[in-house]
Formats: structure tokens, C-alpha cells, sequence
């Protein structure tokens, strides 16, 4: 009786390893969280397991977290209650949180929710995962934070989680500025470059599983190569990848101010597939809060880079962002922002309310601003360049432009939405395409500008 209790046991075990563990995932944050997430599935060897799109619908549930503002910490911790809920309901068997929230908070994290997480995971450890997954699943608790920031390279593998034909390519990991409102470089750690050959590599493969825009990414893009050269090596690779074939468009994301180079402004004047957009987020325009910002830059010199920026290539999309209500901002300070926001008339801005952030220098700073002004500078920021935009998309009414066909309106079948070089995805707008034809998904159609709304362009094909 024992020996056949004793077999069946054996047998049970044995079906159960030919049913692949179902993994989910759910990737908070940034487009760099999201290349840790894809890099991170990929270490998955199948048959064993398998990548289900729902992360309520898995065995073992894995949460990329994000940690940059007090915001995006309390969306972390809201999910991670949420799946704690569904595990304690019996629908997903463990939960593995994972990424920048458990490196900066990994004591509280542990403190709080150990008897309840099966496993924390930092954001420089993310080899370990399917290891962890194991021990997990035997009923064993695993808590691991080493050194922050994963830097993956090419022949790794990634499991897109965006539509395939746009992907996102990180160049780089961590931050060495010391900007005093950010915690960033405790969590990602120091700036470190991939090597060029590598990433071409990538983008190649990338390419191949149909990718027609790539979307270079890091903290700070311009500081490429500085680790391992000591000079600027960003303009050497926007070459290198305008050289791809199938390549259509390659957007840059997160330029340093500081960091910007004439030569960078020579190769995207010059370039094929370069988008003519810059994202450079320069947070403030006063001298006085620049400086007690730690940003390294003067209002001068902004308005220098911009100019000049905008005079070798006319048609440049400038997005920006700015932090309202930084500590000992006066309404001077504010106005100053928008009479800037007002001359340069930026054709892509996002505005935030300072995140008194603990472990910043900002955060000890005196003269801290009353929430109730933070939201009153927030909303009449948001009011200008609303009026801004839709004054700048009126200019485009009657021109035709090319635009990446992304998906097909619900509702009317003769409605299609896309992005022109001007929007990167997420984050900017939309051009909306009427067409009595059908249109395929991710190919590119001129279209010709017939009205706008305030962040939006509305079309003809």
C-alpha cells in the first residue's frame, strides 16, 4: 500500500513537470522597466514554461515595479495588494515583486511584506528570476537585492511586450547626474554604456521580428559611451544604426541638456531615418531654481541649444517637461516658466508637481510649496500649453505628412489612428486618418492635415 501511494505520488509529480508553469508579468513605469521585463520573459526556457498576455490568468505572477515619484510608488504597491488579493483567492499560485521599488525600499518591503510576497527581487539581479521562480515554487521565501541596475545585452533575447513594430532599444543604465530632486542613481546605480557593436546587433534582430521605428532609451542617452571612452560616442551610434537596413525610423528619448553635442545636431540633420524629435526634459527655465536644482545648465544656455537646434533643422519636434512647485519657487520663478513655455513654444511639453522624494536634497530643502499651489501652477502650465499645442497643430492643417498606421478605430471602420514622427508612442498624440480604403497595420501612409484638435491631428487618406 505504501509503494503504491509512494507511485502515485511519483506519477502525479511527473505530469505535473510536463504542464509548463504559466508566468505573467506586469511592467510598471518607464520604457527602460519595460526592456528589463521583455529581457527578464525571455529567460523563460520553453517547454517548462510558458508567457500567458494576462497576469490574473498565471501560475506565478511577476511585478516590474517603479519607484521614481511618490506616485508611481503608490501605483507599485496598489498592484502589489491587488495580486496578493488574487493569490489569496486562489488564482495565482505565488507572486514575485521585482525591479526599482524593492531596491529602494527593500527594507520597509520586507518588513512589511514578507509573510505575504513569495519573493523581492532588486533591480540589478534580474539573471536570478528563474531560479527564483523554482524556489518559490517549493514553498521557499526569496529575498534578493544586490548591486542596482540590470544592463542586458544583445544576445540575451527579448519577449516583446509592445506592438512589434515599434521596440524600444536601452543603450544605457543608471545616471550619474546629481540632480537634487532624484533618487535614480540609488536605484539604477552609475551610468553604464553598452557597447555599440552589441547594440547593432540587437537593433539587426529587432529589425528581423518586423520593428520598423526603434527607440533609443536610457536615463541619459547623450552620456553614451563616456564610461567606456571618456567622449560623447551617441552621434557614432545614431550612424551606425541609420546604416540598418529595414530600419524606418529611429527616435531619441532622454537628452541631457548639458550632454548636447553640435556633432549630435549634425547627425540628425543629416540622418535618414533619425527622427526629427528631441526629447530633452530641461524641468525649469530660472537660474536660481536650475541651480538649486543641480541641473549644470543657466536659462541662457537653453535658449542657445534650442535656437540652435531648431536652426538646423526647421521641422524638429521639441517635447520637454518641467517640475512645478520645486522648493523656494516663487510666482516670479513660475512666471518666468511661462513666459519661457510662451516664446519658445514647445510642440511636445509634459508638466509635474515637485515629489518631495525621500534621500533627495531637495527633500531637506527649506521653503517647501504648499500642495494647493503645486496644483494651481499645474493647472495653469497645463492651460498655456494647451493653447500652445493646439496653436502649433493649427499650422499644420493642409500639409501632407507621413504617418504609422497603428490600429483601426472600434467603432467606425473608416477611422484609423497612428503617429507621425512628431509623436513617440505613449506619451505624445495621435493623428486620426479617415480612409474608405483599407489600410494595413504598421505601414506608413501620407496623409494629408484637414483639422486639429488640441493635442491631435485629424487627417485624410
Amino acid at each position: 500500500m505504501v509503494k503504491r501511494d509512494r507511485h502515485a505520488r511519483q506519477t502525479r509529480v511527473r505530469r505535473l513537470k510536463q504542464i509548463p508553469i504559466r508566468i505573467g508579468l506586469l511592467s510598471l513605469g518607464c520604457p527602460k522597466t519595460l526592456v528589463d521585463s521583455e529581457n527578464i520573459l525571455a529567460k523563460f526556457p520553453s517547454p517548462r514554461f510558458s508567457i500567458v498576455p494576462s497576469i490574473v490568468d498565471c501560475d506565478v505572477a511577476l511585478l516590474n515595479t517603479c519607484a521614481f515619484i511618490q506616485e508611481a510608488q503608490q501605483e507599485s504597491v496598489d498592484r502589489i495588494l491587488d495580486l496578493l488579493e488574487l493569490k489569496k483567492e486562489g488564482r495565482i499560485r505565488a507572486l514575485v515583486v521585482i525591479g526599482c521599488l524593492v531596491q529602494r525600499f527593500s527594507k520597509e518591503l520586507r518588513t512589511e511584506l514578507k509573510d505575504h510576497v513569495d519573493a523581492f527581487v532588486g533591480s540589478g539581479e534580474y539573471e536570478k528570476i528563474p531560479s527564483v521562480v523554482d524556489y518559490v515554487l517549493e514553498g521557499r521565501k526569496v529575498f534578493s537585492v544586490g548591486l542596482p541596475g540590470y544592463l542586458a545585452t544583445s544576445g540575451e533575447g527579448r519577449v516583446p511586450l509592445t506592438p512589434p513594430h515599434y521596440r524600444y532599444l536601452k543603450i544605457s543604465e543608471g545616471c550619474d547626474h546629481l540632480c537634487s530632486f532624484c533618487t535614480i542613481p540609488t536605484f539604477r546605480g552609475k551610468h553604464r554604456s553598452r557597447e555599440i557593436g552589441d547594440i547593432v546587433d540587437e537593433s539587426k534582430r529587432l529589425i528581423e521580428e518586423g520593428a520598423k521605428e526603434l527607440i533609443l532609451t536610457g536615463q541619459d542617452t547623450t552620456a553614451f559611451g563616456r564610461d567606456r571612452e571618456g567622449k560623447d560616442l551617441l552621434p557614432d551610434l545614431l550612424l551606425e544604426l541609420d546604416k540598418i537596413s529595414g530600419v524606418k525610423w529611429i527616435r531619441l528619448l532622454y537628452a541631457y541638456p548639458t550632454c548636447v553635442s553640435e556633432r549630435l545636431m549634425e547627425v540628425m540633420q543629416d540622418s535618414k531615418h533619425i527622427c526629427h524629435y528631441l526629447d530633452l526634459p530641461l524641468q525649469h527655465i530660472s537660474d536660481r531654481i536650475l541651480r538649486a536644482m543641480k541641473r549644470g545648465i543657466t536659462k541662457r544656455r537653453t535658449v542657445e541649444i534650442i535656437e540652435r537646434f531648431r536652426e538646423r533643422i526647421p521641422d524638429l519636434t521639441v517635447r520637454t517637461s518641467f517640475i512645478v512647485g520645486f522648493p523656494g519657487e516663487t510666482d516670479r520663478d513660475f512666471q518666468e516658466l511661462l513666459d519661457f513655455m510662451e516664446a519658445m513654444k514647445f510642440e511636445r511639453l509634459g508638466i509635474f508637481t515637485y515629489s518631495r522624494e525621500k534621500g533627495a536634497p531637495a527633500a531637506r530643502m527649506p521653503h517647501q510649496v504648499p500642495e494647493r499651489i503645486k496644483q494651481k501652477r499645474l493647472e495653469k502650465a497645463m492651460l498655456l500649453q494647451q493653447k500652445i499645442s493646439r496653436e502649433n497643430n493649427q499650422r499644420m492643417i493642409g500639409q501632407t505628412i507621413e504617418v504609422l498606421v497603428e490600429e483601426r478605430d472600434d467603432k467606425n471602420p473608416f477611422l484609423w489612428i497612428g503617429r507621425s514622427q512628431m509623436d513617440a508612442p505613449e506619451v505624445d498624440g495621435n493623428v486620426f486618418v479617415h480612409s474608405s480604403r483599407k489600410l494595413r497595420i504598421s505601414d506608413f501612409y501620407p496623409v494629408k492635415i484637414t483639422s486639429v484638435k488640441d493635442y491631435d491631428l485629424v487627417g485624410q487618406f
